[in-house]
């Protein structure tokens, strides 16, 4: 299904308009009229392809496309003698921008300039017509600079919103370590402390009961071994009910990511009671989805948790397109350090489909 966004769409095409319908109004020759429109018919569907989400899956086909419109706006200069065309490119450089690196687009500004002065003096003999080319690389430098600080603003919201939400996980993190160190303080001390002086207490009323009044003491003998009893269940429950939300704290993660959309598998009763495993676990998923905004250009990203006797496994992965060759970054070796610190394994793959990472630990 192809998305456009609708703002895009409307710019596109009443841009589209203004350069199509002038350069097709004085042409009386029906089969150059055709070609032209037909021109002009492939241009818009090359660029509305351009802008369209889905071609992400397929870089390649984004660069065909661009390849096109570049050869549809050059044949429309060859046909047909107008600088109008010119209006084309200045929004070709926008999209373009979006999608290729920086020096192409200056590239492909001297390029479509030097290719309009040749065919103005080669082909239509109107001699060079230098005040409309410097004028439209003005048009092309500018909208090239507008488009470069848009990019840069959105990097910086996203960097922003992606710390933040690292920021917020690291705080969640750490309040379930706080709270789980308290839980098990509590536990120690109900056992070191309570638990020892109604043993005492048992103790010394068994000697009493011997040779006191049996009844009276028999009764305080009961009710310091229930005491004792209610200790013990206390300090075992606090003790096998204790464990981390990572789960929650990865499905925070993924809602406060922006620009993709993050899908979490985890078991619906997983826990996790290992701090370690969890602090490596989450700090795993934060780096590769640093790596796929970052490097991907990936829309979606998955987190998947599974867990087997003695291993937990995390399977992590997006849709970005296939990189042939990568180097391992500080990122990426400190995941690998993480792993194996903990006695795992972390094996990173680039696939057809995506960047893909499989991460397993010994778990309980």
């Amino acid at each position: 299904m192809i998305r456009v966004q609708k703002s895009s769409l409307t710019t596109v095409l009443l841009t589209w308009l203004a350069v199509a319908l002038p350069s097709t109004l004085g042409i009386l020759e029906t089969p150059q009229l055709s070609i032209i429109a037909t021109l002009h018919g492939l241009f818009l569907i090359a660029i509305v392809a351009i802008i369209n989400d889905v071609t992400n899956a397929n870089p390649r086909l984004n660069h065909v496309f661009i390849a096109i419109t570049i050869g549809l706006v050059v044949s429309l200069m060859i046909i047909s003698n107008s600088y109008l065309y010119l209006i084309y490119s200045v929004m070709m450089t926008s999209i373009f921008a979006f999608h290729t690196p920086a020096l192409f687009c200056i590239g492909y500004i001297i390029f479509i300039h030097s290719a309009y002065l040749l065919i103005q003096f080669l082909i239509w003999q109107s001699g060079w017509d230098i005040v409309n080319a410097a004028t439209f690389i003005a048009f092309h430098s500018f909208a090239l600079m507008l488009t470069q600080k848009m990019l840069s603003e959105k990097k910086a919201k996203e960097a922003l919103a992606l710390s933040n939400t690292q920021l917020e996980t690291a705080h969640i993190l750490l309040a379930n370590a706080a709270a789980h160190d308290e839980r098990l303080r509590l536990a120690r001390e109900l056992h070191d402390d309570v638990g020892h002086s109604l043993t005492s207490l048992i103790i010394n009323l068994d000697i009493a009961r011997r040779t006191q009044d049996e009844q009276q003491i028999n009764r305080c003998y009961e009710q310091a071994k229930v005491a004792l009893d209610t200790t013990r269940n206390v300090v075992s429950q606090k003790r096998s009910t204790d464990y981390l939300d990572l789960a929650s704290t990865l499905r925070n993660l993924a809602e406060n990511t922006p620009r993709i959309t993050v899908v979490t598998k985890i078991p619906a009763q997983f826990t996790c009671k290992n701090l370690n495993i969890a602090h490596c676990i989450l700090r795993c998923c934060q780096e590769a989805l640093t790596n796929t905004l970052k490097y991907a250009k990936a829309t979606h990203f998955t987190i998947e948790l599974t867990t087997h006797p003695e291993q937990l496994n995390l399977h992590l992965y997006d849709n970005g397109q296939k990189q042939i060759q990568f180097t391992l970054g500080n990122g990426l070796i400190g995941m690998h350090e993480r792993v194996e610190a903990l006695g795992g394994t972390c094996n990173i793959n680039s696939t057809t489909t995506g960047f893909s990472i499989i991460i397993r630990v010994p778990y309980e």
